[in-house]
């Protein structure tokens, strides 16, 4: 039994979702498997829940026309070009400000369920499996911490 947070389950689930298992015996490689299969219903439904509070609070107006153009705007001040602005730095500023409402309305909406701990019941990987398991895969040192914390 392991008491995790929803996002690190999401965390962890996205990673192994992806792993290969390679290196691992045939009596590890389901046992990683389970725990995968038990984690993905939790980042199933964290995953819907937030693209769902995406679409409902998406402001209004043009929001999807000015998001490209605020990215390009950015690139271009970014790499100093010398290319033209698709819009003007008040424009940029002003959806900005409408961005960031946006984006914290939609944060504050999914935050307690991130935040949410939950029981999983899976038997905790030993050192040699995890090993294994980064040999299999190309993981970077932050994949592989969280998910030694998480698996082990």
């Amino acid at each position: 039994m392991k008491t995790l947070k929803t996002s690190d389950v999401l965390t962890a689930y996205n990673i192994l979702s992806g792993s290969k298992y390679t290196n691992l015996s045939d009596a590890d490689k389901i046992k990683v498997w389970k725990i995968a299969r038990e984690m993905k219903p939790i980042a199933t439904k964290f995953e819907e829940d937030a693209k769902d509070a995406s679409e409902k609070f998406r402001p209004e107006g043009n929001y999807d026309e000015m998001f490209p153009k605020a990215q390009e705007y950015e690139r271009i001040k970014r790499e100093k070009s010398k290319e033209t602005l698709p819009i003007t730095d008040k424009e940029y500023d002003d959806f900005i400000e409408v961005f960031k409402k946006y984006q914290n309305l939609v944060n504050e909406a999914i935050n307690e369920f991130a935040n949410k701990e939950l029981e999983l019941n899976f038997s905790p990987l030993s050192e040699e499996t995890f090993e294994k398991l980064m040999t299999s895969n190309d993981w970077t040192i932050d994949q592989s911490m969280v998910l030694g914390d998480i698996l082990m």
